[in-house]
């Protein structure tokens, strides 16, 4: 009866959607890599793609990929054609038509790469994969402009995401596992000294951290066995639960120290941004529960108001704002000197924290986590009570027609 249970459980599984969310970030950080990419290149674009480049046209056709479309645009249509590869990128990352801005994408990243292939560096090949395997996912399910559609039953349409996203996986581990092996097979991996020689390349390197780094035996060993180790079991370390957060760990050190060391910026990005994929939805809602944050403001101060509605419009969805003076649980007291937070555990934190906490989860607010937290150290909460203690506080209900406009507000 157990074995039987088995194909319908396997049925199941594939015809619902899963990595929905992770499918999302994916999608989001490969339109932020190309933005980045074509950003990069905008000032020097018509010397490294332009009609009359380095490499000319007229010498770039005789040898095309059929899928470029500089062997189908004209060469006035240059400027154009860089436009509407940014105006793709940023659709893609907003999730507008996610499905159609995928295919579009990856014929422009096609089209530019194989424009001058010598500005590759590895990454460009696995994203033109990725992003084939990307049309079967649905990728606009989270982090999109677009309004939510209802969306029917189809089995069909889980089946092909499902598919389309162990596809990108598969491709994933094979790349570690496959250079994992070659390099097992190497004299100077074998005998620990292969890191040395990659950062003495000096077009590869950032040479007071490479000479830091190669002047510690140590350093150099472990970084190149642990390079081996952490490739070759990557595919096992993610059948299970514990050992997978341990390998993403290990995988976005690996890589972040790849972009710094060796100035491979787009590389480390191209591989990390199918990371999201490694987690469960059920792991992202376990992070959202436990980052989730109620904070209580002052619902009879005017300034509190407008500055709780600006944050709102700034904030991602987990930081829930409500009037401390509707909630009889909290110390009104304490509310009232300083606004409150209460984290899913339960634990309270104030004033300057409140902020701190705020900014931390809203990605846009992340450049003032700095300055917040500097001001929290040399001030400690000095600063905000210097504030605090000058705003004005309006009763509901406790001023007549004399007052003056905006300074009455009666929102909880």
């Amino acid at each position: 009866m157990r074995l039987k249970r088995v194909p319908l459980r396997l049925l199941a599984w594939f015809t619902t959607e899963h990595w929905l969310i992770g499918a999302s970030l994916t999608r989001v950080s490969l339109g932020l890599l190309a933005l980045y990419y074509y950003g990069l290149h905008l000032s020097v674009r018509h010397t490294l793609y332009g009609p009359d480049g380095v490499w000319p046209l007229s010498q770039y056709l005789l040898d095309a990929s059929p899928f470029s479309l500089f062997r189908y645009v004209p060469p006035s249509a240059f400027e154009a054609l860089y436009a509407a590869a940014i105006a793709v990128a940023v659709l893609l990352t907003l999730g507008v038509f996610p499905r159609l801005m995928t295919v579009l994408h990856w014929l422009f990243v096609w089209s530019f790469q194989d424009r001058n292939p010598l500005l590759g560096d590895g990454g460009d090949n696995f994203v033109r994969i990725i992003l084939l395997f990307l049309v079967l996912v649905n990728t606009g399910a989270y982090l999109t402009v677009m309004a939510p559609r209802p969306r029917r039953l189809v089995e069909t349409k889980a089946i092909v995401h499902n598919v389309g996203v162990l596809l990108i996986l598969a491709q994933l581990a094979y790349l570690y596992v496959s250079t994992g092996f070659y390099k097992v097979m190497g004299e100077v991996w074998q005998n620990g000294t292969a890191l040395y020689y990659i950062l003495r390349v000096e077009e590869f390197t950032w040479p007071a951290l490479a000479r830091y780094i190669t002047h510690n035996p140590w350093l150099v060993v472990g970084g190149t066995y642990g390079t081996v180790l952490f490739e070759v079991f990557f595919l096992p370390a993610l059948l299970n639960r514990y050992t997978r957060y341990l390998v993403i760990g290990a995988g976005v050190l690996f890589h972040v120290n790849i972009a710094l060391i060796m100035g491979l910026v787009t590389f480390a990005w191209s591989m990390l941004a199918v990371y999201p994929l490694l987690l469960t939805d059920d792991e992202y809602r376990g992070v959202v529960r436990r980052w989730r944050l109620e904070v209580f403001y002052d619902g009879w101060c005017p300034s509190c108001v407008r500055s709780i509605d600006l944050l709102r419009s700034l904030g991602t969805g987990l930081v829930r704002y409500r009037s401390f003076r509707t909630v009889p649980e909290i110390d009104q007291d304490r509310a009232a000197r300083r606004i409150l937070s209460r984290r899913s555990d339960g634990a309270i934190r104030e004033g300057m924290d409140v902020l701190i906490q705020i900014a931390g989860r809203a990605p846009c607010l992340w450049p003032a986590v700095p300055p917040l937290v500097v001001g929290r150290v040399l001030f400690g909460q000095r600063l905000y009570d210097a504030m605090a203690r000058r705003r004005l506080v309006m009763v509901p209900g406790g001023c007549d027609e004399h007052c003056p406009a905006g300074q009455a507000s009666g929102r909880p």
